[in-house]
């Protein structure tokens, strides 16, 4: 089981209605993206983390190494809107920062640099919503709030799938990669290659035979469009839906006067 899908079963809101998780992430992504306020950036992702961490208790390291990989994402895509290149003998009006290199200068103007921070602190900011749907939710709550919001059933089935091939994929790697180390597949750059290759095959091969797998028993029992069974035992809270409520008020007095 993937660490991820452990803490979203195992976390302090596993029992908190999924409506009311989804309507807290959705009122902040909704301000966040809306707004594209710094403050309310700042703020969304203070309130998310702190709930994650303090509330879920989720490990904070753990949250941080999921922060990394759409920080580095979003580091490389802004240096392509922060930094700007002109002609060596243009008058650059409002640059920050400039370098020339032969023919050519390098220079950060002050408008990209403000358009640079405002979107580093949506996308963290937005990114912190989801991670705390994602970190408090279970995958069969995800689909019970899915079903209720009147998405086709197909959309639904093709959603869990995909997340259960992805712990198919990843046991079958781990075999393999157990495996082929074992035989000192990957003592040197050569084997390491060969390897590889093969993980890749086999990995292919696996997976569309345990595609196939399922496809027959779908067929074994009639092709039936609803193949999980969803429920949702959890209930509405009255403090919960308070909480929403003064998010919504301190949210549009921030977007309003600040």
């Amino acid at each position: 089981m993937l660490q991820i899908d452990q803490l979203a079963n195992i976390n302090s809101y596993r029992n908190i209605h999924p409506v009311e998780k989804g309507l807290f992430a959705l009122l902040f992504l909704l301000f966040c993206l809306l707004t594209k306020n710094v403050v309310v950036a700042f703020y969304t992702f203070f309130v998310m983390s702190s709930t994650i961490v303090l509330g879920a208790k989720i490990p904070l390291a753990y949250y941080l190494k999921m922060l990394l990989l759409p920080i580095f994402f979003l580091v490389t895509s802004v240096l392509t809107i922060l930094i700007s290149i002109a002609p060596a003998n243009m008058e650059l009006i409002d640059s920050l920062l400039s370098t020339k290199i032969g023919s050519w200068q390098l220079y950060i103007s002050q408008t990209n640099y403000k358009m640079v921070i405002q979107l580093i602190f949506t996308v963290i900011a937005s990114v912190s919503c989801m991670y705390f749907f994602i970190l408090t939710t279970p995958i069969h709550q995800i689909a019970w709030l899915l079903q209720r919001l009147w998405l086709p059933p197909l959309f639904i089935e093709l959603f869990l799938f995909t997340y259960r091939f992805i712990f198919v994929l990843l046991e079958k790697f781990v075999e393999i990669r157990l495996a082929h180390s074992s035989r000192l597949g990957y003592q040197t750059y050569r084997n390491a290659i060969l390897s590889s290759g093969q993980l890749v095959v086999s990995l292919l091969i696996k997976s569309m035979r345990s595609a196939r797998e399922l496809q027959i028993a779908i067929e074994t029992r009639g092709g039936g469009e609803e193949v999980f069974d969803r429920e949702c035992t959890q209930s509405y809270r009255l403090l919960h839906w308070l909480m929403l409520v003064c998010s919504f008020l301190l949210l549009s007095f921030l977007t309003a006067f600040i």
